[in-house]
């Protein structure tokens, strides 16, 4: 845009990638360190230990390193964006391998939920919810991959589906068939659950 002659310029990160596109190290650098909190932050959020969610920062960086010269910010909604979408794909892939291992994990301390003493409900409700969740947890690691990332985005971070659809780089309709896919297959466990109980 030129105003009174002067011409914008473009934003700093955007000059930082643009940088790094053409293999300046020190520019690939900047990004990493002005991104790396950010993207180990959604990455502990599926991924729920400190080590796994390290893990999948560093592979979404390398992957990044590896595709930046094909990263177009003209076809893209701008480099943090594009780095979301390499970090839930390779939480995902992280998780597919986990299953396939047998691989449980260690449930980070964050992650147990303490009642506190209160005049609210009584142990033994408390003891029925807690089991409840632990129950939707045990059926949610049931689903694909895929649709535990929807299903976390869209119930336990409340994002609406376009919200979902445009974190993921996918379409509205795709988000919507893995939620009512993620639903009947719930609904289907819960009731296996009800019947053997």
């Amino acid at each position: 845009m030129n105003i009174q002659g002067y011409q914008s310029q473009p934003p700093v990160e955007e000059r930082t990638v643009v940088l790094a596109q053409q293999g300046d190290e020190q520019a690939f650098r900047d990004l990493y360190e002005k991104n790396y909190g950010r993207i180990f932050r959604l990455a502990f959020r599926y991924m729920r230990t400190a080590e796994d969610a390290e893990d999948v920062a560093q592979e979404t960086f390398i992957k990044a390193y590896g595709g930046l010269r094909s990263f177009d910010a003209n076809l893209s909604a701008g480099f943090p964006a594009w780095l979301n979408r390499i970090c839930v794909n390779c939480a995902i892939d992280h998780r597919r391998k986990a299953k396939r291992t047998g691989g449980q994990g260690v449930v980070a301390l964050d992650d147990l939920h303490y009642e506190p003493a209160s005049p609210g409900p009584s142990p033994e409700e408390t003891a029925i919810s807690a089991r409840a969740m632990s129950d939707l947890e045990d059926m949610v690691d049931n689903l694909s991959p895929r649709q535990q990332v929807i299903f976390t985005l869209r119930y336990r971070r409340h994002m609406d589906i376009k919200q979902i659809a445009g974190h993921l780089d996918c379409s509205e309709g795709n988000v919507r068939l893995h939620l009512f896919r993620s639903t009947l297959k719930l609904r289907h466990f819960f009731s296996l659950a009800a019947l053997a109980s």
